[in-house]
């Protein structure tokens, strides 16, 4: 039997991280991984959706000028699962480098003594991270199947492009498919059961999003739930509360479900691992990251908290305070984070907001993109940024900087004192907090 130091359960996002750090602080690590590394984030979700809609951008923009693209989807799917390769074997070098041993199976975890027996490779730890993260959830009796029903681990296995698709939850990866799809030349339907798509999102950053989908030719059915599917040799029909509706395929983006190793720890009323801001479980000598710890479900969260998990095993209790932002990479790009004007309120705190409409910054111009706003939230004593919310192109690049801003307490005086490059998106950042003190320069406040 060998003995390590720590036992990472999962080779995702929070557990490769975890172990390439606890490797720089001097522990002997194991990680054990059941399916490739890199977890959900490279091989199904972050990377090779990006891949796809890149190129399904490309593959728009060039029909909107009326050149005719031939059925590329085939062409465009392997270039995504060949990126998500790379990256998976970037992360397999990183691990071997830093002289992580890799065990490929299921985790079965036994307590013995004051430390931990993995039986399937007959391995042991005194310390364990548990990051062994979420797998898509199926919806009721509508569970996909790989053909005619998808999640987003199936979806890349499709190999021609569906005519008519049907597409479950108005989520992040239901707005990032139905954009994707549209771009491509699919005719779209997306069904949400909530009365609004993104509904934990900013009211006016949801409906923006909703007209650019519907400018992109999706029909958005909202309020809608999906009565039940009947398959067909090569078709599916869906009953959305009225007449039978026939799909080539349905996608289910209806949230994901725990994977949990067989260790006992403490967890919430919702079933997340219970972690304290160290990021240690129930059990002293067990930690947890990622997924399992609770929303948000995002990489970039768990690769931070791997790092931490990791450092708190080897004993560094630093605890690190994060503000995590989203991105959605539907067309144009999405970013929230911190709280809406709505969440702060709620929470007490004596808020106010300006949001400030994008179409004529330079940057949204020369894109050819006009439907865009960014939004900042702040405290209307100290004006300290509590939130910022966007839908503009190239959203995702400005996250980072409304991140620090929301984290860092960063003043609506300070943020407009900064000197963004010029023409970029973000100097809207700076622009809206012009507004929000009453000075600003490019646009006319009436």
């Amino acid at each position: 039997m060998e003995k390590y130091d720590l036992m990472v359960i999962g080779g995702g996002p929070g557990g490769y991280p975890a172990a390439i750090r606890a490797s720089q602080l001097g522990m002997r690590v194991s990680l054990i991984e059941k399916n490739r590394l890199g977890g959900e984030c490279t091989n199904y979700g972050c990377v090779p959706t990006k891949v796809l809609l890149r190129h399904a951008f490309i593959m728009y923009e060039v029909q909107k000028i009326g050149i005719k693209v031939a059925e590329e989807f085939p062409r465009i799917l392997e270039a995504s699962l060949e990126v998500s390769k790379k990256v998976s074997e970037g992360v397999s070098y990183l691990l071997k480098r830093y002289g992580i041993d890799v065990f490929y199976s299921e985790a079965e975890v036994e307590e013995k003594g004051d430390g931990f027996y993995e039986k399937n490779n007959s391995v042991s730890a005194g310390k364990l991270i548990l990051a062994s993260g979420t797998d898509p959830s199926d919806l009721g009796n509508i569970k996909a199947d790989g053909e005619l029903v998808h999640n987003n681990r199936t979806i890349l296995a499709l190999r021609k492009k569906p005519s008519k698709v049907l597409i479950i939850g108005g989520g992040y990866v239901g707005i990032e498919y139905s954009t994707l799809f549209s771009s491509i030349g699919s005719e779209v339907t997306l069904v949400e059961i909530m009365p609004t798509i993104l509904p934990n999102l900013d009211k006016e950053v949801s409906r923006l999003a909703e007209r650019s989908l519907r400018k992109r030719g999706v029909r958005v059915l909202k309020k809608t739930s999906v009565k039940g599917i009947e398959k067909r040799e090569r078709y599916i029909v869906a009953d959305l509360g009225g007449s039978p509706e026939e799909f080539d395929i349905a996608f289910i983006s209806v949230g994901r479900r725990l994977v949990l190793p067989n260790v006992s720890v403490e967890r919430d009323e919702r079933g997340f691992i219970k972690v304290d801001k160290y990021l240690r479980t129930s059990k002293k000598n067990v930690f947890a990251s990622g997924d399992i710890t609770g929303n948000p479900m995002l990489a970039h969260k768990a690769f931070l908290q791997g790092v931490q998990a990791a450092e708190s095993a080897s004993g560094l209790f630093s605890e690190i305070k994060y503000v995590v932002p989203s991105v959605i990479f539907s067309s144009p790009e999405i970013f929230t984070v911190g709280f809406t004007l709505d969440q702060a309120r709620e929470r007490g705190i004596e808020a106010k907001e300006a949001k400030l409409p994008l179409g004529g910054l330079a940057a949204s111009q020369i894109k050819g993109e006009e439907l865009g706003l960014i939004k900042v939230v702040y405290e209307d004593k100290t004006k300290k940024v509590i939130g910022v919310h966007a839908i503009s192109p190239n959203a995702s690049e400005l996250a980072l900087s409304a991140a620090l801003a929301v984290r860092h307490g960063i003043t609506l005086d300070e943020l407009s004192s900064s000197t963004p490059p010029h023409p970029t998106m973000s100097e809207s950042m700076k622009e809206v907090a012009e507004l929000a003190l009453g000075r600003p320069i490019h646009y006319f406040k009436g």
